[in-house]
């Protein structure tokens, strides 16, 4: 079984090694972030299995760095030249999205990707508790016939391998500048 770890884990490292040497289209501008992102959620899960020794030489090591937060939530959607753009609403009303893309009690949200796949993602290290709703909206697309999945990806405790859960939710948007809630989650 940890030979098979350590079989997966090298490709990942391969991978996200890949990632970060290539030179990206203007449409996947800061891709790397998210990348940087889950390589450091993978060393978490190295460290917290014994594996770190064995594999982080396979690593860039000036990109590893811890990045757990508290709540992290990334969506990406399933055609191209499409403008997907993701809300969390804090438990304090703030709602956090491109206009208004940090908030007081330290969300941030991540760069629009007005073309292309996405992600786009919501980090907050430190989350209040309370009830965090999440909303997509569809601001539009190119194709207008088959219109457009999208992914919500949930987090709390990200990249704490004890803590972390993760929850996923899918949504058919069919009309621009639709929105939808896609859920809520409690933080305690």
């Amino acid at each position: 079984m940890v030979a098979i770890a350590k079989k997966q884990y090298s490709e990942a490292a391969q991978l996200f090694n890949k990632i970060f040497e290539k030179k990206w289209d203007s449409r996947f501008a800061q891709i790397e972030l998210t990348a940087i992102e889950e390589m450091n959620r993978m060393v978490s899960y190295l460290e917290f299995f014994g594996l770190q020794h064995d594999l982080i030489h396979l690593l860039d090591t000036r990109l590893v760095a811890p990045v757990s937060v508290d709540l992290r939530v990334c969506v990406m959607w399933d055609t191209d030249m499409t403008d997907v753009e993701l809300e969390v609403v804090e438990p304090s009303g703030e709602r956090c999205y491109t206009f208004n893309n940090k908030t007081t009690s330290g969300g941030m949200i991540s760069r629009n990707f007005s073309h292309g796949y996405g992600p786009q993602e919501y980090l907050l290290r430190s989350a209040p508790p309370g009830k965090y709703t999440i909303n997509v909206k569809l601001f539009s697309s190119m194709s207008k016939v088959t219109g457009t999945t999208v992914w919500v990806w949930i987090w709390t405790n990200f990249a704490q391998p004890k803590l972390e859960r993760r929850y996923i939710h899918g949504v058919r948007m069919e009309k621009d500048r639709t929105s939808k809630q896609v859920a809520t989650i409690q933080v305690i």
